[in-house]
């Protein structure tokens, strides 16, 4: 049993409202189980910031294949238009050896 961690950058393209992008990364390795944490994010509102605004971001695994996570971002902003990113880490326990 090992651990193995990914990093993955995900661009929020210019969008309102919600936005949801499936996104995967593939291990050397066959994986155990998996679960993903969100590193940082950044929205930005489109005109200039606003107050009162509500900002949303989750990242959850919706799958583990063999030796690959796939996973999903989503992101809200009540405020308007916006574009960002968000940095997910994937932690996933692996198998020493392929069988």
């Amino acid at each position: 049993m090992a651990l193995a961690f990914e990093s993955v950058r995900v661009p929020i393209p210019q969008t309102t409202g919600a936005f949801s992008t499936n996104e995967n990364r593939s291990f050397d390795h066959d994986i155990r189980i998996a679960e993903v944490a969100i590193k940082s994010f950044k929205l930005d509102y489109v005109g200039g910031p606003r107050t009162s605004d509500i900002v949303q971001v989750t990242a959850s695994v919706d799958s583990v294949g063999d030796d690959t996570v796939d996973f999903t971002v989503k992101t809200n902003y009540s405020g308007g238009t916006y574009s960002g990113e968000v940095s997910v880490l994937i932690i996933a326990d692996v198998v020493d050896e392929r069988r």
